[in-house]
């Protein structure tokens, strides 16, 4: 799981954070869109005959999704068949940036007008990562694990870190409590590079600013000897990207399968989710705690072939 971010901790709420998970959601909207494009434009006269998403992108009825799903997976296999194999790594790095894009804009937009806009990213674009390149399920510690687009996406929670941490001044390097620097007021500041060659008035590796050079910067506080103290699931976590990203998969009575291990291990083994519709979103925040089946299938996963 990923529980935190890069960059500035994400407003809490109001106004501003509505503008935060807007802007970065379109943001990431675009990236999808531009490498999705991208990956079509690389398979040429390839690109015509790719299958069609031509269904609803939500079916409850299992049997449906399913069958959809094996038409599908025929219709990949002969479409991969017939497409040279520098082509397909030419695809690959944009395909997945589209997908890792259009999930990182459902978790910015999940309460937003745009949230069926990212929805749709996702599928368009898992629908030809795995058509192409597969969604492998793979057995690890001895538990079948896949990190499959749709089902990971769909399932709407979480991670909230509880964290214990020390605050030194950015100005002065003191603890903030041992220092009479006013945060979020200008002071100045000389340019130099720490140890590990980053700039000390922007934390960059590579940047402009030349080393006794004085400056004026705001003071804030930089968090250090950070300890993780507990792990929280969530319905909406401050950081939109702090999300599960792997999961496990129960194979019921084919789990000790030889031929299913054996197909695992060597990432012969996909998910087919991403072929076809999914039965909606499934919503932390619609769960009863005091029922916690609801919060998953309670049912193995089906195999059509071994």
């Amino acid at each position: 799981m990923l529980i935190m971010q890069a960059g500035p901790i994400p407003p809490s709420g109001g106004p501003l954070r509505e503008r935060y998970l807007d802007h970065h959601g379109r943001e990431a909207l675009e990236v999808a869109a531009s490498e999705y494009a991208a990956a079509i434009e690389l398979l040429g006269d390839r690109a015509p005959s790719i299958p069609s998403l031509d269904f609803a992108l939500i079916e409850p009825d299992e049997d449906a999704r399913r069958a959809i799903q094996r038409d599908k997976r025929a219709q990949w296999i002969e479409f991969w068949s017939e497409t040279n194999q520098s082509t397909l790594d030419a695809v690959e790095p944009h395909i997945k940036k589209s997908v890792n894009a259009a999930m990182d804009a459902l978790n910015y937009l999940e309460d937003h007008e745009l949230m069926e806009v990212a929805h749709a990213a996702i599928h368009r674009a898992a629908f030809l990562k795995r058509g192409l390149f597969g969604c492998p399920v793979l057995l690890r510690d001895d538990e079948y694990r896949t990190d499959c687009p749709i089902n990971i996406s769909h399932l709407r929670m979480g991670v909230s870190a509880g964290l214990v941490s020390d605050f030194e001044c950015s100005i002065c390097g003191e603890l903030v409590e041992d220092c009479d620097h006013q945060m979020g007021q200008l002071y100045p500041k000389v340019a130099s590079r720490t140890d590990e060659g980053t700039c000390t008035i922007c934390d960059s590796v590579h940047c402009e600013h030349s080393e006794g050079e004085i400056l004026l910067v705001r003071a804030h506080a930089n968090a250090l000897n950070i300890r993780a103290a507990e792990v929280s699931f969530v319905a909406r976590p401050r950081y939109p990207l702090a999300r599960i990203v792997e999961e496990s998969k129960d194979m019921g009575p084919l789990h000790d399968d030889p031929r299913l291990r054996d197909a695992a291990k060597h990432g012969n083994l996909n998910c087919d989710a991403d072929l076809g519709p999914c039965k909606g979103f499934n919503e932390m925040k619609n769960w009863d705690l005091n029922d916690m089946s609801q919060s998953g299938d309670g049912e193995s996963e089906q195999v059509d072939e071994v």
